[in-house]
């Protein structure tokens, strides 16, 4: 079915830029079978109706999903990052040894040292075909389908270019690597500009939304009590004729902080993405910053309520 195709190509670039090999087909056959498993698991233990066993069969599905997702993109970011800070070495390193007097596909090998981690990888995969008698063009393009990186399909392409029309491999890769060191300054500057919106972002997600929601959902809990009391008290009559108390109140405390800390995960998980954004284009690469600030959010958000319940807890206990 192509349902089934469109599924397993889905997933096919990101198992490549991660260089697992693995087929995707079995790859998305496994993650489907536990994601339905593990969807019907959770349904049964916690669903108590139609409906809820739905809802959490689906939430179930799409959070296993999400954090496939998340993890291989995450990774396919990481080896990206690493090659594009190992390039312009690299390319310095294969200028030098074919100025030295080897060839360029001997030169290409020979470059090619274990401090450059993902990048040699490629590089000795990309030197294996050029021993087989590969043109050199084509041997550089091949580094590039492993790594999802548009620094690294950008200066493939000039290099390629350049060849074609004729120019000084020693000069070309010198000056290119000459031009990532100064781009890559340039950004280390840009990301010191920026850092005082990072470090607000990351406050007002993990510290001011948190003492926000702490705060309202402790005062919803004493209206819910003020509710309860007016409704049960002799003052009864009152509890239908008061603003906020009209109708009949669907609020419980723990659905207020169930509520709140949704919002907040939701908060922290958007604030992560803009972060990395903000730090190197690519939003993904901001998530790992997610479960350190997630935790400290949820427990800033249950340390004001509890504070509060603490210091006022006399209060609620009038009221």
């Amino acid at each position: 079915m192509w349902i089934l195709e469109k599924y397993s190509n889905f997933w096919k670039d990101l198992l490549i830029y991660n260089d697992i090999e693995m087929n995707s087909r079995k790859f998305s056959a496994a993650l489907f079978l536990v994601c339905m498993n593990a969807g019907l698991v959770v349904a049964i233990a916690f669903a108590n109706d139609f409906w809820s066993v739905v809802a959490a069969f689906a939430a179930t599905f799409s959070v296993i999903h999400v954090i496939a997702y998340s993890y291989l993109l995450m990774g396919s970011n990481n080896r990206a990052a690493k090659v594009e800070e190992a390039l312009p070495d690299f390319l310095a390193l294969v200028a030098s040894n074919i100025h030295s007097g080897l060839t360029p596909e001997k030169a290409l090998i020979v470059s090619a040292r274990e401090e450059f981690g993902p990048l040699s990888v490629e590089v000795n995969r990309a030197g294996r075909f050029s021993l087989t008698g590969m043109p050199l063009e084509r041997v550089f393009i091949g580094m590039t389908e492993h790594i999802h990186s548009d620094l690294l399909d950008k200066t493939v392409r000039l290099i390629v270019e350049g060849l074609h029309s004729g120019g000084d491999m020693v000069e070309l890769l010198e000056k290119t690597a000459l031009d990532i060191r100064k781009f890559r300054s340039v950004r280390r500057e840009t990301n010191s500009m920026i850092l005082n919106y990072v470090l607000f972002i990351v406050a007002a997600v993990t510290f001011g939304g948190p003492l926000l929601y702490g705060v309202a959902s402790f005062l919803v809990d004493i209206m819910l009590k003020i509710k309860q009391k007016l409704v049960i008290g002799a003052d009864s009559s009152l509890a239908g004729q008061i603003g906020v108390f009209k109708g009949q109140l669907m609020l419980t405390p723990e659905g207020v902080a169930i509520f709140s800390s949704a919002a907040i995960l939701i908060t922290v998980f958007f604030g992560c993405m803009a972060v990395g954004i903000m730090q190197s284009g690519r939003r993904m690469d901001g998530l790992k910053y997610f479960p350190m600030l997630a935790v400290i959010a949820l427990a800033i958000l249950f340390f004001v309520r509890g504070a509060l319940t603490l210091v006022l807890g006399s209060l609620m206990g009038e009221v």
